[in-house]
Parts: C-alpha cells; structure tokens; sequence
C-alpha cells in the first residue's frame, strides 16, 4: 500500500538515527535606514520553521529502513511530519504521562495573534517557556501550527490555561474547539530541493546522510 503525505511521525522521523538537528525559525524581515540612523523593519513575508538532520553512522540493515523513504520524500508533492527533537514533550512532563485521558483544545483566541487559551488540560498542568504545541487548521488544504510557548502558566481547576503568548503569530484559519497536541508537536515540512547528501559507504557502514527541511502552509 502507497504511504500518504504528509508521512507520519511513525513513518519517517521517529525511524531516524539522528545525530545531530537543527529547528529554526529565522525572521523574513526587509529593513530600511533613515537619514537619523534608524533601522525601519517590516515583515517580508511568513515565518517558517526550518532546520537540517544529519544522520549517524549507519548499518546497511539501518539504512534500508530509511533511504527508500527519504528518496521517496526527495520528488515533488512529498512532505513529512517534522518535530523538535530536543522539544517532544514539555518540559515539566517529559514523559508525557501528565496528558494521559486529556484532551487539550484551543479554548480561545486573541484578537492580537499573539496569544491563545487552551483547554482541556489536567487542573495544575504547567506550559513552561521553550515548550511546543501544534493543531491543524483550515480546510483544503488542512494546514498544521506549530508554535512555541514564550508566556506559559498554570491550568485552573477547570483544565483552561488563558493568556498564553506564542511564536510565531496564530495564523488565520485557527478554530476554537481545534484538537492540540503536546506530545511530539509537529509541523507539515518537505525536503528542500538538492539539499540531499547521500553519505559515504566503507566497510558495510554509511555516514554523512544529511537534508534540509522547510515548513509548508500547503
């Protein structure tokens, strides 16, 4: 049977032997210079998270697990499920066992695109800085948020944590009510073109395996 894109987290990133990531989300600003030295900045367009993997030393049986499916996300219309490694599950909840018969959602939205609520969580859960959190939105296509916590807080005995700010911006599109994952958070990526580096073989063992990644709003 034909795998579907975006592949999942099972079928592509979680098979992975990383050895070392990048996750970024580098501005798009232009920038102008007054007469008086100041620096003008505007937004040029969406921000987009990014990054790079490069693999480990592999075994040939190791690597023919992997190279079929990074060979088949290296042609056009291909995307993945990409995640933070070093952010899977927050920070206060690493094994993610504090989520267990939850259900967070999205409880509301502010009119600044900057911060959100969220429901649904276990009374006391705390969100801390640096965690990760994703929904999907929008409808054909089906986009998927990631964003990071830059305010986070305490869930009240209702489960509801208000007032959260994020980065980036809440996109149009999200919808109160919207499923939100904690564990693994994870955007829609594709392989950016000619960034492929298929390693080297000596003596049954491949290093050097490499590929950039860009978010997708498609």
């Amino acid at each position: 049977m034909a795998l579907s894109f975006p592949l999942s987290r099972a079928a592509f990133m979680d098979l992975l032997p990383v050895q070392r990531m990048t996750f970024d989300i580098p501005e798009t600003l232009s920038q102008t210079r007054t007469r008086g030295g100041e620096i003008l900045t505007a937004d040029n367009g969406a921000r987009l998270w990014q990054g790079e993997i490069t693999l480990g030393q592999i075994t040939r049986d190791e690597l023919a697990v992997v190279r079929p499916v990074l060979n088949l996300l290296r042609g056009a219309g291909a995307s993945f499920l990409a995640y933070d490694l070093s952010r899977p599950r927050p920070q206060l909840d690493p094994s993610g066992t504090g989520l267990q018969g939850s259900a967070p959602v999205i409880a509301a939205l502010w009119a600044n695109g900057r911060e959100i609520s969220l429901g649904g969580l276990p009374p006391g859960y705390r969100l801390s800085r640096d965690d990760m959190f994703a929904f999907s939105y929008g409808t054909n296509p089906t986009r998927r948020a990631l964003h990071e916590v830059v305010t986070g807080g305490i869930a009240n005995a209702a489960g509801n944590l208000a007032g959260i700010e994020v980065n980036p911006p809440i996109r149009p599109g999200a919808a109160i009510g919207a499923a939100v994952s904690l564990i693994k958070p994870s955007c829609k990526a594709v392989m950016v073109p000619g960034s492929y580096q298929p390693g080297t073989t000596r003596a049954f063992l491949t290093e050097g395996i490499s590929f950039k990644f860009c978010q997708t709003l498609r």
